[in-house]
């Protein structure tokens, strides 16, 4: 399973901005520069950020974007879900007549229970706890 570059760069966005000074809007010319975005490609995608209530801009001299939610509250898989539609979905075929053969509901059942949990886990992972990972551990900085 793999995400659309356009999900990709949308992460990418939102967590640029978040490590970003709160006070400080961010043009899009330094994000696409920082996140290796191409410019009318960011652009599309944070209209669609901004439409989905993640962030909120400001127009004219100092203006820019900023996150309009806390990191806490946003998650890999809202991200994800607003920019590419929905989250992992193994268990969808794509066909609408189901080939029935033995394992064929197991197969279904098991690509399903693994679509709840990666799902799960995206709607989960906030940018915070993305953040915090690029932090030293504080347990091993104590020195004796």
């Amino acid at each position: 399973m793999t995400i659309s570059r356009k999900a990709d760069y949308a992460l990418r966005a939102v967590v640029i901005l978040a490590g970003s000074p709160p006070d400080r809007p961010m043009q899009i010319q330094e994000m696409a520069e920082i996140g290796g975005i191409p410019l009318k490609f960011l652009e599309q995608i944070l209209l669609m950020l901004k439409r989905g209530g993640l962030l909120r801009s400001k127009r004219g001299v100092g203006g820019g974007y900023h996150l309009d939610k806390p990191t806490r509250q946003i998650s890999v898989g809202e991200i994800i879900s607003l920019i590419d539609g929905g989250l992992c979905n193994l268990a969808s075929s794509g066909h609408e007549a189901e080939a029935e053969f033995r394992g064929a509901r197991g197969l279904r059942d098991s690509l399903s229970e693994v679509d709840e949990k990666v799902n799960s886990r995206l709607l989960s992972l906030t940018i915070e706890e993305i953040l915090n990972r690029d932090e030293p551990d504080a347990m091993l900085a104590f020195g004796i």
